[in-house]
């Protein structure tokens, strides 16, 4: 039989606290109580159902965002290389167009959000960085009209790499089903997409902030400026473009260009 010594010479070592896991007490409990607090306010309470409501609102407009995008998909897809050049057009949010995840690795992520010193800042996948996936093989299969369909959705296993995907034709507008291609040309390809985009705008702000530091140095060398404040001088992009402000800008240029041709 073993023998077991337990040297209770040395004092046991100190763990310090943690209070985000510490259980809390009786005695703890019921002064608590006393004083009328609670782990979780309502206040607290009321703000995460009000953040719910919202999130609901906001599930249900993403969802009326997809249908308009893809019933006019085919208007989108004979602009392509205008969206692609106009940075108001190729930087619209996209993240709800396209589903995904699959067993162990979960849902597909196509949304970003950071933390920066108080601010969240939110990166979604970019209609260019879509229109540029929908052009891979992977993510595009003939259609039985003679039309390209786009995957828009799909399901896998990254172990065994068998997949099942759902994609959509514009110009019969009928689903489409593929089955037995790479789950990981799918999941992993979107996800080195996304980091890019999150790349992308990374680069951006710090490239307008580092003109605007420039700006503002050329100011107070002229003895415009007495305080250095180079934040007067950062600026972004100017007011965003949505998806419901692309396709009537599109539908007014091509009944323009109707109409002066039959001039």
């Amino acid at each position: 039989m073993a023998t077991i010594f337990i040297d209770d010479s040395k004092p046991f070592p100190v763990i310090p606290e943690q209070p985000d896991n510490r259980h809390e007490s009786a005695l703890e409990f019921f002064k608590r109580q006393a004083a009328g607090l609670k782990l979780i306010s309502d206040e607290m309470e009321q703000e995460t159902r009000e953040q719910e409501e919202m999130r609901k609102l906001q599930e249900k407009s993403f969802e009326r965002k997809k249908k308009l995008l893809f019933d006019n998909l085919d208007l989108i897809l004979r602009h392509r290389d205008e969206i692609l050049a106009t940075p108001r057009y190729a930087n619209i949010d996209t993240h709800y167009a396209i589903k995904g995840g699959g067993l162990y690795v979960g849902p597909l992520s196509t949304s970003r959000a950071f933390n920066i010193a108080g601010s969240i800042v939110r990166v979604n996948l970019r209609l260019a960085t879509l229109l540029r996936i929908w052009e891979t093989d992977q993510f595009k299969v003939e259609c039985k009209c003679g039309g390209t369909a786009v995957i828009r959705s799909f399901t896998g296993s990254p172990l065994s790499g068998s997949s099942r995907a759902t994609a959509y034709c514009p110009e019969c507008k009928q689903e489409a089903h593929v089955a037995n291609r790479s789950f990981g040309g799918y999941f992993w390809y979107l996800q080195k997409k996304l980091s890019k985009d999150v790349e992308t705008v990374a680069r951006d702000f710090i490239a307008k902030w580092t003109l605007a530091e420039t700006d503002h140095e050329k100011k107070v060398a002229e003895g415009k400026y007495k305080d250095p404040k180079p934040g007067d001088d950062f600026h972004g992009d100017g007011t965003p473009c949505n998806l419901e402000t692309l396709i009537n800008e599109l539908r007014m240029k091509e009944f323009e260009e109707s109409v002066n041709s039959q001039k």
